[in-house]
């Protein structure tokens, strides 16, 4: 699913992490459990989308995000045409 906008709030955070892609590139990934009354869900942030001071109860605005699967868990994306700001 491509095109997401959503308000959603953070329900847990994690340190950032350093990973290495298969083509060997390093980047940094953040992932958070976000959600709001119909559930919850991963938000993974890469590089330079990373926020590192969000915190438990923090509300954040996703546009045009995108939703993928990844080891068989749901994850919104925000990537490199979307946007996520702190509200």
């Amino acid at each position: 699913m491509s095109h997401v906008n959503i308000l959603i709030k953070v329900l847990n955070t994690e340190q950032s992490k350093q990973v290495v892609t298969s083509a060997g590139v390093n980047h940094e990934i953040l992932e958070l459990e976000v959600g709001d009354k119909s559930g919850s869900i991963k938000l993974v942030l890469w590089d330079e989308k990373i926020i590192l001071d969000l915190k438990r109860g923090d509300m954040v605005m996703i546009e045009n995000g995108f939703v993928t699967s990844f080891k068989g868990i749901w994850r919104i994306n925000v990537g490199r045409y979307g946007t996520i700001t702190k509200v």
